[in-house]
């Protein structure tokens, strides 16, 4: 089984930075990540000499706490590790579609079978992050995460 690094929060700051410039530059278009970015709308209609996504990155406006705190779970599982082969390949899936859409693929049709399965933390982690803020999800992906949810949608305490 796979050791959990150990860092120590400046290094995880510096890190959830560096996926998150990661995340702000790939090319793919902007719109992607409507979900993590509350003005990303903004950045797509600046006609100019540079692209989306360096205004995007001089911009730097800071993600939804969804976002910031999926990041953050990729960041504290595989430290170091998410920037290079295999685990690079899940901080491509954050870029290319955006944290909150990579999390939920993950946790959707990612479960690990066994307790070992070097994902079944992380995956777990992801669980909890969705069940603490069940309104960044659709309203079929809410149904199918209700199981995990603190809350679910429909019941008793709810407004």
């Amino acid at each position: 089984m796979r050791e959990i690094p150990v860092l120590d929060e400046k290094e995880i700051q510096v890190l959830c930075e560096r996926a998150k410039t990661i995340i702000m530059a790939h090319p793919a278009p902007l719109i992607r990540l409507a979900r993590d970015i509350e003005s990303i709308r903004e950045f797509g209609t600046q006609g100019g000499p540079t692209t989306p996504q360096f205004d995007l990155l001089c911009a730097s406006p800071p993600f939804v706490a969804m976002s910031a705190q999926i990041v953050e779970r990729f960041v504290r599982h595989f430290g170091h590790g998410l920037f290079r082969p295999p685990f690079s390949f899940l901080l491509l899936a954050l870029a290319a579609t955006g944290p909150i859409a990579a999390a939920q693929t993950l946790v959707l049709r990612g479960a690990p079978i066994h307790r070992h399965d070097p994902l079944h933390a992380l995956i777990r982690g992801l669980e909890a992050v969705f069940a603490s803020h069940p309104e960044a999800l659709s309203i079929p992906v809410r149904k199918v995460l209700a199981p995990y949810m603190l809350n679910p949608p429909g019941s008793a305490g709810t407004a």
